[in-house]
């Protein structure tokens, strides 16, 4: 079995997910006034939900897999994301009316937030 340094690999990934999070930020941030309804368009279709949610559990896997250490604060974040993106992956397949709740009181919050702003 081939040897590995865990430094290097908790560098490799945090270059992959940290890119993808500032990606996934600046798109929120520069389409949140269509974000609501994007949101709730997303949670009303079953199919693309429970593939979605497919695809996020293979990649919550994927770095779990390469990625099971927790020896440094940069470490403990990498899987832990890891764990996260697998434990929400699953609840959008085994579950998806919790993100439909949850969906349904983001988009409400961004309302109310915007009519007390007005």
């Amino acid at each position: 079995m081939p040897s590995f340094d865990r430094d290097v690999r908790t560098r490799t990934l945090a270059r992959i997910i940290g890119p993808y999070l500032i990606i996934v930020a600046a798109a929120l941030f520069v389409r949140q006034t269509t974000f609501s309804a994007f949101l709730s368009g997303f949670m009303e279709n079953d199919q693309l939900v429970f593939v979605t949610g497919a695809f996020t559990v293979i990649a919550g896997l994927t770095v779990l897999g390469a990625h099971h250490h927790w020896n440094s604060i940069s470490a403990v974040l990498v899987s832990l994301i890891g764990l996260i993106a697998t434990a929400k992956g699953g609840a959008l397949m085994i579950a998806p009316e919790f993100g439909a709740e949850a969906t349904e009181m983001v988009v409400q919050s961004k309302h109310h937030a915007r009519r007390h702003r007005r």
